[in-house]
């Protein structure tokens, strides 16, 4: 299967976009799969894409510990990537998954020609922040 205009106007992150903007992005996305227990990227690691998940779920460690977890609609390892630095987290696939690729040479593109969506990973990516850095409530 490949990735079409429809297969990303699914997703929250492309779906408010135009047809023709999303025309353009399917050319800089690519596509995953990952079955259960296998690991999408280590803490520590240095990163070459980020993910949007289409289907299934993970697990985001921290440090050996549990962050949260992710699932369809979900961004992740976008930070490290956007910010040049090496993975916060470790993310080990709880049910398979399927997800759209985007590389950093790739995002590069997609952020000069389409700003809008640079703004909502920065949102993304500010709130996934904040809620590492907030302590959880007992």
């Amino acid at each position: 299967m490949t990735v079409d205009v429809e297969r990303l106007r699914r997703l929250p992150l492309f779906g408010e976009l135009d047809h023709h903007d999303l025309s353009t992005i399917v050319h800089h996305v690519g596509e995953a799969e990952a079955s259960e227990g296998q690991v999408l990227f280590e803490q520590g690691s240095i990163p070459y894409e980020m993910f949007v998940i289409e289907e299934g779920t993970a697990e985001v460690t921290r440090d050996g510990e549990p962050v949260g977890s992710i699932g369809p609609g979900d961004v992740v390892g976008e930070i490290a990537l956007v910010r040049f630095q090496r993975r916060m987290a470790t993310v080990r696939v709880t049910s398979p998954i399927r997800a759209i690729t985007v590389s950093a040479d790739d995002l590069q593109v997609i952020e000069e020609e389409m700003p809008e969506i640079a703004r909502q990973l920065r949102a993304i990516m500010s709130a996934r922040e904040r809620a590492i850095a907030e302590p959880p409530e007992d």
